[in-house]
């Protein structure tokens, strides 16, 4: 279906869904600074809590060495509770592609989950 079909059935969905990115582009910014403020465990490393979904969760990680230009800016993860595993994680360099990771990471949790999608 084409961007006009899409908008001439349904105008609101595309509304809905760029209003979606921006708030998970507000609330991972908003994350990872909140994780630079964090001090860092005995192994050097900062984790913080984006969302929860039944037994999953996405987590990201500081994983930069001060001062290294070339390192990513932040690690997503989608971690299992019950399991005690990584489902999938991903090294993002900017906030644009940690929004499509993050976006992907919380459909994967509800489809894991049986969590109705929204």
């Amino acid at each position: 279906m084409t961007a006009e079909a899409l908008l001439r059935n349904n105008p609101w969905s595309v509304v809905s869904k760029t209003y979606s990115n921006k708030l998970s582009e507000l609330r991972i910014t908003q994350a990872y600074i909140k994780l630079l403020g964090i001090p860092q465990n005995a192994q050097g490393a900062r984790m913080i809590s984006l969302e929860r979904v039944g037994d999953h969760e996405v987590l990201m990680f500081d994983v930069s060495p001060d001062g290294a230009s070339d390192a990513p800016l932040f690690w997503l993860e989608l971690f299992d509770h019950e399991t005690k595993s990584s489902i999938d994680s991903c090294s993002c360099t900017e906030i644009a592609q940690a929004v499509t990771a993050f976006d992907d990471f919380i459909s994967l949790a509800k489809r894991r989950g049986n969590v109705p999608q929204s």
